[in-house]
């Protein structure tokens, strides 16, 4: 299992397009026949800039970049991002939490207007943090690595971008099916989601019915206890030749029926008309609430070598 420190820088000029987009990627080759594993990721800015155009942009607006580290080249998804409603971006690259995605960092600056042609950041982002980048984190299996820098500007101008990458990779020999169902999900991943609608919205007046209530009762709920006499049964010391009441399977199933009796959202589980906690169905035996149990089991029939045969 050796571990691959690969260096590689990601440097040229975008040129933004009449509709303020620009793109670059950059194809780092690796061997075949191996599970790569992050074990520490790194990217470092040379420019020193947030990949603004040289030229004054204009108000308003905004300028923003996404980097992204992936087997396959990100491709613009129908995400969006920015700091309000008036200054989003759309048609972005893909989430940071989509599995296709091994790291990913991304920049919103406002327009500049001064003289000097400064720009206020708005926020800076990546994916994972420093601190979780330093660790192992993902695991891939193509042959292939993919630097990708998508940039929002100005329209048909130059954005000089200088980005270095540095990755620790542990690279494990692997059979070719397990090679191959790995490129496969990767390959299927890179192309198969434009947007991403993972939430599940309610509404906060039905929000009761749908998740565990003790909030409109707040603190413990109460417990039902059994009695002591019944517990004595479970955990006093017997003789092996002491008479012991017998409890008939019928009353065991009413018991254990009664104990998951449906209550209101601030009292205790069981029936406590008959102190039966619900905690009590734990001891259950499946032969005790299966109902009655055929007097005979069918039939087994064999084969002439023993084997059993199944009709």
């Amino acid at each position: 299992m050796p571990i691959n420190e690969i260096r590689d820088t990601i440097q040229g000029d975008i040129l933004v397009d009449a509709t303020g987009y620009g793109y670059m990627t950059r194809k780092i080759n690796l061997p075949d026949g191996h599970r790569h594993s992050v074990l520490s990721i790194d990217v470092f800015n040379d420019q020193n800039s947030l990949w603004l155009s040289n030229q004054k942009a204009p108000e308003p607006g905004v300028a923003a970049y996404q980097l992204f580290v992936s087997p396959y080249p990100m491709q613009r998804t129908n995400e969006t991002m920015g700091a309000s409603v008036t200054e989003l971006i759309f048609n972005t690259g893909g989430m940071a939490g989509d599995e296709s995605v091994l790291y990913k960092e991304q920049a919103i600056v406002k327009a500049g207007v001064q003289e000097d042609n400064s720009r206020d950041l708005i926020w800076f982002n990546q994916f994972p943090n420093p601190a979780v980048g330093a660790m192992p984190t993902n695991n891939w299996y193509s042959n292939h690595l993919y630097i990708t820098v998508m940039v929002w500007n100005q329209p048909e101008t130059e954005v000089s971008v200088k980005h270095s990458l540095f990755m620790r990779v542990k690279q494990t020999k692997v059979g070719a099916a397990e090679e191959s169902m790995g490129q496969y999900k990767e390959f299927l991943d890179a192309q198969s989601r434009l947007l991403m609608d993972t939430a599940v919205v309610m509404d906060p007046a039905s929000i009761s019915g749908y998740v565990f209530p003790m909030w409109k009762y707040g603190g413990i709920r109460p417990e039902l206890m059994i009695s002591g006499t019944t517990a004595l049964r479970y955990f006093n010391r017997v003789a092996s030749n002491a008479n012991q009441d017998m409890v008939a399977r019928g009353a065991l199933q009413t018991a254990y029926q009664d104990a998951t009796t449906m209550v209101g959202f601030d009292t205790a589980f069981g029936d406590a008309a008959l102190n039966l906690p619900d905690w009590i169905t734990l001891m259950d035996v499946a032969g005790v609430t299966a109902g009655e149990l055929r007097p005979y089991p069918p039939p087994l029939k064999y084969a002439d070598n023993g084997n059993t045969l199944m009709f």
